[in-house]
């Protein structure tokens, strides 16, 4: 029987990591006869149609890269329905394991490790790519060299294919992930410098500025929350360490040095870490500009409206075998109203803050309406829009929403109706945060859920989450 080699010459032997965008393999280049490691992605059994183009990108890209610092690509290409990437095979143990394994690195290695990886980094921003998902499971600690890992996620700043970086699209790990990514806007290199803050943080303290068992919330909290200070959790710390990391978190991507600064401030670190600063550039000083007397405050959905779903459809989950999805969608409640409370709190200007730049407002010349009200009564949230500024808390409120349906069931028992699911609402949330027929296609995934072979009990605690949707629409 004929041996199947991929492409004709890659030898699959054993699956060493997967992930979001695909699984990894020990392979063997039976054409060189040499170790290499593969990573492949079924593009037949995914149903988001951007993969396909997010990994050519991938390919064309990190090929780009000839850092010491960053994985070295051979080959890459499609062979019937799988698309595959060759790499060198490294050997030794990521970040998160080395950290898992004991505990917090001192400081001569945090300060070596980030250091590489700010090499690293600069290499890709280099050739414009920005990776997107800097965490310590894609940083490979190999014979004292640092390289990173899986650039299957980045867009070409300034070339990107809006298709595959819509700002619907928040691709990343919640805990390593920069405000403006987690709100659904467009990044650039200083999104992978708030993740390097972040790994500095878990590398020095064992864990992340913001950590939890719930995406949603911890993302919420990356756009909403001050980051502790590394002194606070390290008292030892060196002070410019403490200082370099709090620029790093900045919210404001501006406020964040580049990757040049962030190494010379680093090396400075390593060469007298009693230095109580260092040089980097002063912060952009940035104030959202007041909106217009005559202009209107955006409308924003009550937070009541929320609360009152959310409570509604947890109070009809079923005790037997839902508990644990009630739990995902309480953290979820949380996370919703946390955006619509600071959409309240915040308007023009939160949305200025995201955006970087003037918000529109409604025509100043558009008069207030004076007509009595009438005893029709007032539309539902669930069936109007708002008008004007599109308000950030409500969009971070969506965000979360449409997330929270996705782990509701990918925390469902594996099944074919979970997997079949999974693809639908992967092309269904998108459609939703674009603003195409919202409410329709919600309802048209309501109805697949229930004509679904999930069990009853699976089909509610679905329905619960797509229940928390509706008010946001």
């Amino acid at each position: 029987m004929t041996e199947h080699l991929l492409a004709g010459r890659y030898r699959l032997e054993h699956e060493i990591g997967a992930g979001g965008m695909g699984r990894v393999w020990r392979a063997r280049d039976v054409r060189l006869d040499r170790e290499v490691a593969v990573k492949t992605v079924d593009l037949g059994g995914v149903g988001d149609p951007s993969v396909a183009g997010r990994f050519q990108r991938e390919i064309i890209l990190t090929a780009k890269l000839t850092s010491p610092h960053t994985v070295t690509v051979f080959d890459g290409g499609v062979d019937g329905r799988t698309a595959y990437l060759v790499m060198e095979l490294l050997h030794g143990e990521s970040l998160a394991d080395a950290i898992a394994r004991r505990g917090p690195l001192g400081l001569t290695q945090t300060l070596d490790v980030a250091r590489q990886v700010t090499l690293g980094l600069s290499a890709a921003h280099a050739v414009g790519l920005v990776h997107r998902d800097i965490k310590p499971a894609n940083v490979m600690l190999s014979g004292g060299r640092v390289k990173l890992l899986d650039f299957g996620i980045a867009q070409l700043t300034g070339q990107a294919d809006p298709h595959l970086t819509a700002p619907s699209m928040t691709i990343g790990t919640a805990a390593y992930m920069s405000p403006e990514q987690a709100s659904g806007h467009r990044v650039d290199a200083a999104t992978d410098l708030y993740a390097l803050g972040c790994l500095i943080m878990t590398m020095v303290t064992g864990r992340p500025p913001f950590d939890g068992d719930q995406p949603v919330v911890v993302a919420s909290n990356q756009i909403n929350a001050t980051p502790p200070r590394l002194l606070s959790r390290r008292p030892d710390a060196p002070q410019a360490l403490d200082a370099l990391v709090a620029r790093l978190l900045a919210k404001n991507p501006a406020e964040r040095p580049d990757t040049a600064a962030t190494l010379r401030a680093l090396e400075q670190i390593q060469a007298d870490p009693a230095a109580p600063t260092v040089a980097l550039p002063p912060p952009v000083s940035y104030r959202p500009p007041a909106p217009p007397a005559s202009a209107p405050m955006p409308q924003t959905r009550p937070y009541t409206q929320v609360n009152a779903a959310a409570a509604h459809t947890l109070a009809h989950l079923q005790p037997s075998g839902s508990w644990w999805i009630a739990g995902v969608l309480v953290g979820l409640m949380g996370a919703i109203l946390a955006g619509s409370i600071a959409a309240n709190l915040t308007g023009i200007a939160a949305a200025q803050l995201f955006s970087g730049t003037p918000t529109r407002s409604a025509s100043p010349s558009v008069k207030p309406s004076t007509a009595k009200p009438t005893t029709k009564p007032t539309p539902t949230p669930s069936t109007t829009r708002t008008t004007g500024t599109p308000n950030p808390g409500q969009s971070v409120a969506l965000a979360a929403a449409l997330q929270g349906v996705r782990l509701a069931l990918s925390a469902l028992p594996d099944s074919d109706a979970k997997a079949e699911l999974l693809d639908q609402w992967d092309l269904a949330g998108r459609r939703i945060a674009a603003g195409q027929t919202p409410k329709a296609t919600l309802a048209a995934f309501d109805r697949a859920v229930r004509n679904s072979d999930l069990a009853g009990w699976e089909q509610q605690a679905v329905l619960a989450a797509t229940a928390l949707v509706r008010p946001l629409l």
